[in-house]
């Protein structure tokens, strides 16, 4: 794998999961003083806006999101990502199915399970229409996963390119 700079999240919406785990992720990168361009993305545009209990626990963690914009997955912002992550082997599976992607191309891309060496359960659950407890769980497992990803790159690019 080349030296990650460019990380593309992924979930369904871009309203619940994948932007959280952008900004989560920004945290991630200023506590570990690694300088990195991540986005997020969805499937298909659900809502102008992120979801409250995603807002609410990044405000709860004190994570400013107030730039965040939802955005639709294009052939850009593929091309551009030298990591594209998931939430759901569904994610996956769509980008495979939806655009002509060489192998190489189809290698740098993972759920977030996945990525940190996870081999069964990789789907992280949409928590959209479910109980409040559900969702706090569902973003408390996306927040460790990411601290892992991040802790992840930094060894990979500290390997590889120094």
């Amino acid at each position: 794998m080349k030296k990650i700079k460019n990380i593309l999240i992924m979930c369904t919406g871009n309203t619940a999961r994948s932007p959280a785990a952008e900004y989560i992720a920004k945290y991630y990168t200023r506590k570990y003083g690694i300088n990195l361009n991540i986005r997020s993305c969805g499937l298909f545009n659900a809502f102008e806006y992120m979801q409250p209990q995603s807002r609410e626990y990044l405000n709860k963690i004190g994570i400013n999101h107030s730039d965040f914009k939802p955005q639709v997955v294009s052939v850009k912002l593929l091309e551009e990502a030298d990591l594209i992550i998931t939430m759901e082997v569904y994610h996956k599976e769509e980008i495979f199915n939806n655009y002509n992607l060489d192998d190489n191309f189809k290698s740098k891309i993972f759920t977030l399970k996945e990525f940190n060496g996870v081999k069964k359960d990789l789907d992280i659950v949409d928590p959209y229409y479910c109980s409040s407890s559900f969702y706090k769980k569902t973003l408390s497992l996306i927040d460790d996963n990411i601290e892992k990803m991040i802790q992840k790159i930094i060894k990979i690019n500290n390997t590889h390119f120094n």
